[in-house]
């Protein structure tokens, strides 16, 4: 790819012209029809005095146009503004670089024949660095819902993306395992005894489904009536005492929570480094708080509190009257624990938007105690996955459960099959056609998820999610089995040889959406968006069905090469892209 040798040919030329030194920002022009790379370097480079004293935005734009017109790889370079006005009364002048159609083409054999697009195995760079990512942290003994499920998809992508980048990314996640929510269960099965009896000889979905019946019950008791409340709060007090008349209910419906989780990991494709527990950390947390009192944390009617209003931020209480750890003192012990298990360079903590506040007293407080270790933490927030209805909540019950949005999700994609046997690959079995609609299910399902930047809110739409022509992961495996039935036809490995020559529209569009694929997952990882691979992945899609439309590729005549190549391409960069989202691809559909 050439954005990197374009960054380094400007470095240079720039010093030629006598500035100082600077490191070109490129970016993709929003209409390719400017460029193939765009740049404001004359604006970074107009408050510098050079050997020949300050000089206008246009006439530096002037001069490093004419040095890099000098390049062979380039077919033109071209200014183009002036744009906005800045703070400064400077005109912002763009330099547009277009790359000659024998430079893109280049790009082909690389990623035809770099197996790390298939089977990535991305070698950790010199500089590379150590990424802690916490993800999948759920309640132990809350019901999981479609929510819990955009948290593991968006960490599981989020980690891709850095490693293709050449960290090195530890996983981890952190499951509340104790604290109300299990007192609530447990107070919730002693009301349901005759089910909770019949729950133990069931399947683990059964026993999920009770506990997760069990668990709002206890949540409306809790809040609805006094004296729940009290015998609640008993509950959660000898929990954390570990009193034997409630250890053992609690370490065996734990138990099951345990096992329900290694089913969801396994069917997302992720695997972690390590696994923390609240019930692990919290005695570390009440020792740090306690130990701090006076210093960082103060008494406050019974309870220990973080004063966060003398930050701008307000004051949370981390150990209750009673003694219990509250969620943020155990979250001082998890910070020490996490950096001594993988010292990091940064600590991503993915969890819902409404955690915002939370974390910035954490963190606040934190750095009273552990200031190198709190500049290193981050909060990645993601918005709320909402039912057509409204939003989701685990107290009333008014959940999307993961089981039940699968199996929906199975079905519409079996309702496409059945429906149009043109989609079908003659002679595939009943078995291989199951496996097509698992692979391409879940793929609607994570897909829905990550096209969205992850702040953004998202009503899920089953009927949108398995769309074969609209914005979605199954239009994406499609388009990707579509090229890999068009190579399999003409029996192609890919050769070197195919020329750049009287390119079509089409054509050219697929060699420059080729080209900018590293820079896209640069962006990708370095925003934590997916989102901006997601859309790049759509509009690949598009301009390979475009393409795919307008001009035959096995019956081409000399074209036949240039084309199959381009097929090649489209298909390796699909397939590693939705790697990268955490989405396998079936090679027939």
């Amino acid at each position: 790819m050439f954005k990197q040798r374009i960054q380094q040919d400007l470095k240079s030329k720039v010093k030629e012209l006598g500035f100082e030194s600077v490191d070109p920002l490129l970016s993709i022009p929003k209409n390719l029809n400017f460029g193939d790379y765009t740049t404001n370097i004359a604006l970074q480079l107009a408050n510098q005095k050079s050997n020949k004293s300050q000089q206008s935005v246009e006439k530096i734009a002037k001069q490093i146009s004419k040095k890099m017109e000098e390049l062979e790889y380039l077919e033109k370079v071209e200014i183009a503004g002036p744009g906005f006005i800045t703070t400064g009364s400077l005109k912002t002048q763009f330099i547009n670089f277009f790359l000659k159609d024998r430079t893109l083409l280049e790009n082909v054999p690389e990623v035809c024949n770099y197996s790390a697009f298939v089977n990535p195995e991305v070698e950790l760079n010199q500089e590379k660095r150590k990424i802690l990512v916490e993800y999948a942290s759920f309640n132990a003994l809350k019901p999981i819902h479609v929510g819990h499920l955009r948290n593991i998809v968006l960490g599981e992508a989020v980690c891709r993306l850095l490693e293709t980048e050449g960290n090195e990314v530890f996983r981890v996640t952190y499951s509340s395992d104790i604290g109300l929510p299990s007192a609530k269960v447990i107070f919730g099965i002693n009301k349901l005894e005759s089910k909770f009896k019949k729950a133990k000889k069931g399947s683990l979905k059964e026993k999920m489904d009770f506990l997760g019946e069990a668990y709002v019950l206890g949540a409306s008791a809790y809040e609805d009536d006094q004296d729940a409340k009290i015998e609640i709060d008993d509950i959660n007090k000898k929990i954390y005492q570990r009193d034997s008349k409630f250890v053992s209910l609690w370490r065996e419906i734990l138990s099951w929570t345990f096992e329900y989780f290694k089913v969801i990991y396994k069917m997302v494709g992720t695997e972690f480094d390590a696994e923390f527990l609240e019930s692990e950390v919290e005695a570390l947390g009440s020792e740090i708080v306690r130990d701090n009192i006076g210093k960082v944390f103060e008494m406050d009617q019974g309870a220990i509190i973080f004063p966060g209003e003398a930050f701008g931020l307000h004051n949370r209480v981390f150990l209750t009257s009673v003694g219990n750890p509250t969620y943020e003192a155990k979250d001082m012990g998890l910070a020490r624990i996490q950096y001594e298990a993988f010292p990091f360079d940064s600590a991503i903590h993915v969890v819902a938007r409404d955690q915002e506040e939370y974390f910035k007293v954490i963190f606040k407080a934190l750095e009273q105690i552990e200031p190198e270790i709190a500049s290193k933490e981050m909060h990645l927030s993601y918005g709320y996955v909402n039912l057509p209805g409204g939003k989701m909540s685990s107290r009333t019950g008014n959940v999307l459960t993961l089981d039940w949005l699968l199996d929906e999700v199975k079905k519409a994609v079996k309702k496409i099959v059945d429906s149009d046997r043109s989609r079908v690959t003659p002679g595939m079995t009943d078995e291989e056609k199951q496996q097509v609609i698992d692979i391409v299910s879940i793929g609607a399902i994570k897909f829905s998820m990550l096209k969205y930047a992850p702040q953004t809110d998202i009503t899920f739409d089953i009927e949108k999610s398995v769309s074969l022509e609209g914005d979605s992961g199954p239009y994406l495996q499609y388009t990707y089995a579509r090229a890999k039935s068009v190579l399999r036809s003409a029996a192609y490995n890919y050769i070197p040889g195919a020329e750049a020559k009287d390119l079509e529209v089409e054509e050219r569009a697929l060699l420059q959406k080729i080209e900018h694929f590293e820079s896209i997952l640069e962006e990708s990882a370095g925003d934590y968006s997916p989102n901006t691979l997601a859309e790049y992945l759509l509009e690949f899609a598009r301009s390979f069905n475009l393409f795919y439309q307008k001009h035959p590729i096995i019956k081409s005549g000399e074209k036949m090469e240039l084309r199959l190549a381009l097929t090649c391409a489209v298909a390796v960069i699909i397939k590693q892209g939705l790697y990268l989202l955490g989405i396998e691809v079936p090679e027939r559909m």
